[in-house]
């Protein structure tokens, strides 16, 4: 029985091989850079979703604002694209973050009304302060909610924000206070907004490095 070997040699097999390598590579990158575009933009997109139905600046939110605490907190969890998770905190917020008026009591302890508008659009009131000896005043066993100073003295910093008297007490008071970002990003309205612009903006940025790398072949 005879036997014998020959070898098979592919032509341009190298070429072929440094192209298939290289756009295993390029796959790399596309995920590496979409998933870095989408750790530093879906707070921003988060942000506008919240903003199109609450009043809250978008700065807030996304922690832009220098030498203030931001209202919450919103990242990226997650090493791959269809991994990815978005997690978010936040404390209480008190009206001031929702144009609350007027932001310092009246001169002179005259009466005043105090509003706000945590929905766009939507201006509601959330205290009275009295000036004369009446219930719901400020000599009254239990008050509206009210201005009372934060003590803070840097003009880059809260003032006043509402309080309610619950007794006589002086210490005896209750913060008043309206949602956190949590709760603004699950509302159901909110919530959708946010599914349908990640969705729209990943697919966005995932394009864009696609085609880019697609040049680099």
């Amino acid at each position: 029985m005879a036997r014998g070997m020959m070898d098979i040699k592919l032509k341009g097999y190298e070429e072929v091989k440094k192209k298939l390598q290289n756009v295993e590579k390029q796959g790399t990158v596309v995920t590496k850079r979409t998933i870095s575009d989408i750790r530093k933009r879906a707070p921003g997109w988060v942000a506008t979703s919240i903003t199109k139905t609450y009043n809250i600046k978008k700065s807030e939110i996304s922690g832009s604002q220098k030498n203030k605490k931001p209202a919450g907190r919103v990242k990226v969890e997650g090493k791959k694209v269809d991994e990815l998770q978005l997690v978010y905190e936040g404390r209480l917020l008190t009206p001031v973050h929702f144009g609350m008026t007027p932001k310092t009591p009246p001169a002179g302890g005259r009466s005043y009304t105090l509003k706000a508008k945590i929905f766009k659009n939507k201006q509601v009131v959330i205290g009275r302060y009295k000036k004369k000896k009446i219930p719901g005043g400020p000599y009254s066993e239990r008050s509206h909610n009210i201005l009372m100073p934060t003590g803070a003295k840097s003009p880059d910093k809260v003032s006043h924000i509402p309080f309610q008297r619950m007794s006589k007490n002086r210490k005896d008071i209750k913060k008043f206070t309206t949602l956190s970002v949590p709760q603004m990003i699950t509302n159901e309205e909110v919530s959708k907004d946010i599914r349908s612009t990640l969705n729209e903006n990943i697919e966005k940025r995932l394009d864009h490095h696609m085609q880019s790398a697609m040049k680099r072949l």
